[in-house]
């Protein structure tokens, strides 16, 4: 699809002329990142830096904002792109005040990877932003839970570990053990490392229930997600398989 976005036709050449030392088919990002886009390397300094000239240099509002977004995810071809995208998400606090979760359901179609996944869904929606929309919120995610693709199954958890370690309100421990429940089965490793990761995160406000949780589901939660969950639960710590 050609690019019309013309901010995104402008980041695309503020990337062209950024220096990295690796190669577009490094292998380290498909090996570890999960991403399946041409990989840049450029370091976090490099990112910020580029996000605030956009920001800068456009002086977007919310609609504006919201195309960038919608551009740089749905014609994205680089880790780059998508990672700009949820950081410009991140610091555009009006649309984050004011954001409709549907844009997720978009979006999730164009990432791939824990990285891309996790980048958007957990480090941009605290437990307020939930709260001042729950009945949306709570509908999409309880939809991401059952979809076919993986990316928004995952999203379906990633979502909640920020608000958890914020807030005990019990709406959402109540979403967090149902989302466990009905994917504790999933052998994907998208999966299990995000069901380890919501447990750790209810362990805050809720460790006796996680450890109840843990005691009657053993044996069917993934092996992972129980060894790590319990030693957060028990002591405060991450797992170490060296103890």
């Amino acid at each position: 699809m050609k690019i019309t976005n013309k901010i995104h036709i402008q980041i695309l050449k503020d990337i062209s002329q950024l220096k990295t030392d690796c190669s577009s088919d490094y292998q380290w990002p498909k090996n570890y990142l999960g991403t399946d886009k041409i990989y840049h390397g450029f370091s976090t300094g490099q990112m910020i830096d580029l996000v605030k000239k956009i920001i800068k240099e456009n002086n977007l509002d919310e609609k504006q904002t919201i195309d960038l977004l919608n551009s740089l995810y749905i014609n994205g071809k680089s880790y780059t792109e998508i990672g700009l995208a949820a950081m410009i998400l991140s610091r555009s606090s009006d649309v984050l005040k004011n954001f409709d979760p549907k844009h997720l359901d978009l979006w999730l179609n164009y990432t791939c990877g824990w990285a891309e996944n996790d980048v958007l869904c957990q480090s941009n929606f605290s437990s307020d932003i939930l709260f001042s929309n729950w009945s949306d919120w709570e509908k999409i995610i309880n939809q991401f839970v059952k979809d076919k693709n993986i990316n928004k199954r995952r999203a379906s958890l990633v979502l909640l570990t920020k608000s958890l370690r914020q807030s005990d309100d019990p709406r959402l421990s109540k979403l967090a053990f149902q989302n466990i429940e009905k994917l504790k089965s999933e052998k994907e490793i998208l999966i299990t490392k995000a069901v380890s990761w919501l447990l750790r995160s209810l362990t805050k406000f809720h460790r006796d229930e996680v450890l109840i949780y843990l005691d009657k589901n053993k044996d069917s939660l993934p092996k992972i997600a129980y060894r790590e969950a319990f030693a957060k639960a028990t002591t405060g710590r991450k797992y170490n398989k060296k103890i």
